[in-house]
């Protein structure tokens, strides 16, 4: 994948070999877009020597967005900047889908837009490293431009820096945090400008933020990429990454050898002398895979990919965990962007090319969306077993209605098996036909197949998993108004030939841009129905602080795995403060909650303001490493003698928090709970209350800024 391209540079002579190489990682430009200007009638305005243009003539620009703001329009409903690191002072975006949505009219303008930042003066930098936030989506072509340009001659010509990094039309941004060196161009120059091109793309946004220049470093080696993929016996095939994987389908004639790749980027100022990739595998904690690249050198500025040849062969139900590692001869002055980890598993029964949880969502809305459409996920079958169900991910979109999944729509699973002569597919099996309603929401849904004793029994060939939707729009329906979704799984690297689409009354598939959310369950019950837990908490702080005294208090762990009633004494057989317990009968693939408490006193078990339980998905082997009340103080929250005292924690969160009101005044109270388009999400009174304890849900809710208001008092809540 190539990220950019150098294109009529122009080195003025004699200013490189003026500086002298540092290779420091010494910051030397930074702009976080604090552009707030209430003199300006905008309330912002632009640095000075910064320019834009807008080449369609239709007075669309970037603008200013203050950290509370979000980002509309027809189809875009984001909660601001997500992927900022420092939101409060503002970002930078440029909203087409707003501008293509006014006053209730939507127009198709594609973006045509640029911005110039001023000058800087590079000249006493030896190397030059650019990196920034960002957060985009694009639509609809597949030549969307989201550029990075830089020059050293005044302007004259530019180096393209291609900032899309192979994103997917209708698609979000891969990498939100990029790093490039333009050294090459912007090294030793005392005039470097830097523009950000936007073009070919009617909807969404491009949002940046926490914008900075800074030397290299001397000795700087990253992993850019990596690959990691099941194949049925041929390394020189991708079959992709494929997360569950049943035992029965491994072997000699399944897939069976595991491979990996790698491509790393040198982005130090010294050559990275025999850099290589290592490959480490350990199943249920063990270690069983150790192998190492061939080693090359890197030049500055290279990139090179790095092909582990000795195939790993994974033979029992398990927890596997990969993790790849570049290395040089030299000591890497940044370490920790040189790991990259994976885990995958091999079951008894369930058969998952996606994990559990959804980046996005898939649907036909920009297919042909129709009643009776399918989405379906190739499985290659390499010995008989019997099909029992299929699952899925489905999605609702709360922000717009319409544009999800919503009670009362239909839906059923089929299995079909490609024809190897013909190579088309047939329809062998299916579940019944069912309706959604409101549980089945932005959670897992499996239905049984109608076996009738020799369709659900599969022979080894090439399958597809699909779901079949109905909206309730009949054919080409408003997909603003009509669209069944499912989860879409965006965080690996995926072989993209095994997600397909069929569109009703029509006989072949095509090939889908995302992969949905589906899986294939086989009726093989040969692992294990329950497994250990083993809980490890880190105590020291609490012991430091005097608040627990080994030998004399105890510590415990309570919650939906006892009843939230408590376990048995935890042991520190070391007396290192690391104090363990294992917890037989644990359902594999199950999600628990729990609190570690002290003295079975909830006073003083974690988060004592009332705070989140912790969350955990089990699996095979289940090893969980927890520092006591998440390394904070253990004595709770400090009381402050004021009329009313609100507290809301933790904050930030991820969608659940505690509100605490303490009210010794007793006077009435009520609270509102509204997004920052002020609709309100929670609305409830109470009479003459001193205190009140409640736990707070919105993780069913986009991320972003919320607002509480309790009385008087107005508290913001961010969501990431």
């Amino acid at each position: 994948m190539k990220y950019f391209l150098f294109i009529n540079i122009l080195i003025l002579p004699g200013l490189m070999a003026s500086a002298q190489i540092k290779g420091e990682g010494e910051v030397f430009y930074s702009q976080t877009f604090d552009f707030e200007d209430l003199g300006s009638p905008e309330g912002w305005s632009l640095p000075d020597g910064w320019s834009q243009n807008d080449y369609n003539n239709l007075g669309h620009r970037w603008v200013w967005r203050s950290g509370t703001d979000s980002i509309r329009g027809f189809y875009t409903f984001e909660k601001g900047h997500r992927y900022s690191e420092s939101p409060d002072d503002g970002f930078w975006v440029f909203p087409i889908d707003e501008y293509n949505y006014r006053d209730g009219l939507v127009t198709v303008h594609n973006a045509d837009v640029d911005f110039q930042m001023a000058p800087i003066d590079c000249s006493q930098r030896p190397s030059v490293i650019f990196r920034m936030n960002q957060h985009f989506r694009h639509c609809c072509q597949g030549s969307t431009v989201l550029s990075m340009y830089v020059s050293n001659t005044y302007g004259i010509h530019w180096a393209e820096y291609n900032l899309r990094f192979g994103s997917r039309v209708n698609g979000n941004c891969p990498r939100n945090s990029v790093e490039v060196d333009i050294s090459e161009v912007a090294a030793g120059m005392e005039d470097v400008r830097i523009k950000f091109v936007f073009r070919r793309s009617r909807l969404y946004f491009w949002a940046m933020d926490d914008i900075t220049l800074s030397e290299g470093y001397s000795n700087e080696l990253q992993i850019e990429d990596t690959w990691q993929y099941f194949n049925d016996n041929d390394q020189y095939i991708d079959d992709g990454f494929i997360y569950m994987v049943p035992v029965s389908q491994l072997g000699i004639n399944g897939f069976g050898r595991y491979y990996f790749k790698a491509a790393l980027q040198n982005m130090g100022i010294n050559q990275a002398k025999a850099a290589y990739v290592k490959a480490d595998i350990l199943k249920n904690g063990i270690p069983v895979y150790s192998e190492v690249s061939l080693k090359r050198d890197i030049e500055p500025s290279g990139r090179d990919t790095f092909f582990i040849d000795v195939p790993f062969l994974p033979d029992e139900i398990g927890d596997y965990k990969m993790t790849l590692s570049a290395g040089m001869e030299q000591k890497d002055d940044i370490p920790a962007n040189n790991i990259f980890e994976d885990t995958f598993y091999v079951t008894d029964s369930v058969y998952s090319i996606c994990d559990w949880d959804p980046e996005d969502h898939a649907s036909t809305a920009d297919l042909g969306n129709n009643d009776g459409d399918h989405l379906g996920v190739v499985y290659d079958i390499s010995s008989v077993v019997e099909a029992n169900s299929i699952s899925a991910f489905i999605t609702s979109n709360k922000g717009k209605a319409g544009a999800g999944t919503r009670p009362g729509m239909d839906f059923r699973f089929w299995l079909w098996r490609m024809d190897e002569e013909t190579e088309s597919f047939n329809a062998i099996i299916s579940s019944d036909f069912t309706e959604v309603d409101e549980e089945m929401l932005d959670s897992w849904v499996s239905l049984s197949f109608q076996k009738d004793g020799e369709s659900e029994f599969l022979s080894p060939g090439i399958y597809i998993a699909s779901i079949q939707t109905w909206h309730g729009g009949g054919s080409g329906a408003d997909s603003n108004r009509h669209r069944f979704t499912v989860g879409s799984d965006n965080s690996h690297n995926y072989n993209p030939f095994v997600a397909f689409f069929k569109l009703n009354n029509d006989t072949g598939w095509s090939w889908l841009k995302m992969l949905p959310m589906i899986r294939l369950n086989i009726n093989n019950q040969s692992g294990p129905s329950s497994v250990p837990l083993n809980f490890n908490v880190d105590m020291t702080l609490p012991i430091a602080e005097g608040i627990f005294v080994p030998g004399t208090d105890f510590v415990d762990v309570a919650g939906t795995i006892n009843g939230w009633a408590g376990s048995d004494h935890m042991t520190d057989d070391d007396g290192d403060g690391i104090y363990t317990l294992a917890v037989e009968g644990i359902v594999p693939f199950s999600v628990i909650e729990y609190k570690y408490r002290i003295n079975g006193n909830w006073d003083t078990s974690e988060f004592p303001s009332g705070g989140p339980n912790r969350v955990y998905r089990t699996s095979y082997w289940n090893n969980l490493d927890d520092v006591y009340n998440d390394g904070l103080s253990t004595v709770g929250i400090e009381t402050i003698d004021i009329e009313r005292y609100i507290t809301i924690y933790p904050n930030p969160n991820n969608g659940v928090f505690t509100l605490s009101i303490s009210n010794p005044s007793g006077e009435d109270l009520d609270f509102v709970l509204t997004n920052i388009q002020g609709q309100v999400l929670l609305q409830e009174k109470f009479g003459n209350i001193t205190s009140h304890l409640q736990q707070i849900d919105l993780s069913s809710y986009s991320k972003g800024l919320y607002f509480l208001k309790v009385g008087e008092q107005v508290h913001k809540i961010l969501v990431k």
